[in-house]
């Protein structure tokens, strides 16, 4: 993780962090398929809203609590902090 990559984290660093996780741990098997495993085919917004809702709603469950950060503002690339806390 560079400081240039988490100053401004883009939706194609997070989905990768996701793919490795996913292939290493399992983690969020079966919840995600398709082109939603592909960041090259994720290139419309919704389709980023509603991967990254997903994803958040996940790591709410395994954590156990609410994540102070929303799909909308990581797209956008505001509140970067919020974003990494969430990493």
């Amino acid at each position: 993780m560079t400081d240039k990559l988490l100053k401004k984290p883009p939706f194609r660093y997070l989905h990768d962090i996701f793919t490795a996780t996913l292939k290493a741990t399992n983690f969020g098997k079966g919840l995600f398929e398709g082109h939603m495993l592909n960041s090259k085919e994720i290139v419309e917004k919704d389709d980023k809203l509603k991967f990254l809702t997903h994803l958040i709603t996940l790591t709410e469950l395994v954590i156990g609590e609410e994540l102070d950060c929303k799909p909308q503002k990581i797209v956008t690339g505001q509140e970067p902090e919020k974003t990494n806390m969430f990493l």
